[in-house]
């Protein structure tokens, strides 16, 4: 199983997410192995990238990264940190990037609450986007839930003044606990925003599925104040 460097926020061995193992394909298996100065190593130092300076944004839990391939082709002049731990996903985005010449997204596959804490600089994030994060379901996971107060704290400490959080998620009770989690007071004075009507992204093959299974997606647009 992958090793993924250990975390501060949250209690000790929780993961955000769930490691997968599945089946890669050819064409994966050679984009991941041959990144061509696409990807970035997790490492316990600040990110020395983007150079010059730009406005960075960070992807994660990318999936196949057909968001992220639209956010960087709308924004060429800006930076995007692209993280997943899902092989598969991860040579998906490296195979476009290559296929289309897009040289404003770095790629990392590990936990993205290590980059977080370890790679960003305070106040250097531009946006955040954690499009249809693991809803964790069962009461007993919730504390697995990448939107909780510790990762909300750590994110403010990131972004930059005016610089946002996007949310989508096409599960109710998540969307109710993300709606109350930003209107708690001490978050007021941190955050202003909320529920917003679809911005203009790419449709994934996950919120297409969503749709037509009739469950209804919540986009949060959250800013830095």
């Amino acid at each position: 199983m992958e090793e993924f460097p250990p975390t501060k926020s949250l209690g000790r061995g929780i993961r955000t997410f769930k490691p997968r193992r599945s089946r890669i394909t050819k064409s994966q298996q050679f984009a991941v192995d041959n990144p061509k100065e696409l990807t970035i190593l997790y490492q316990d130092e600040l990110l020395a990238w983007p150079t010059p300076t730009t406005a960075l944004y960070l992807d994660i839990g990318f999936g196949n990264g057909v968001s992220t391939l639209h956010f960087a082709e709308a924004e060429p002049q800006a930076a995007f940190l692209a993280i997943d731990v899902h092989t598969p996903g991860v040579g998906d985005l490296l195979s476009e990037l290559h296929t289309q010449k897009i040289t404003n997204v770095r790629v990392m596959e590990t936990d993205a609450i290590a980059v977080l804490e370890n790679m960003v600089a305070p106040n250097s994030l531009a946006g955040v986007y954690t499009l249809f994060p693991d809803p964790w379901q069962k009461a007993r996971h919730h504390k697995r839930r990448i939107i909780q107060q510790s990762i909300l704290d750590l994110m403010h400490s990131r972004i930059a003044l005016g610089g946002f959080w996007h949310i989508a998620t096409d599960w109710a009770h998540y969307a109710q606990s993300i709606s109350e989690l930003f209107a708690q007071p001490s978050n007021q004075m941190q955050w202003t925003g909320g529920e917003i009507n679809r911005p203009d992204r790419a449709l994934t093959r996950y919120e297409a599925r969503a749709t037509d299974e009739g469950r209804v997606v919540t986009d949060f647009r959250f800013t830095k104040i």
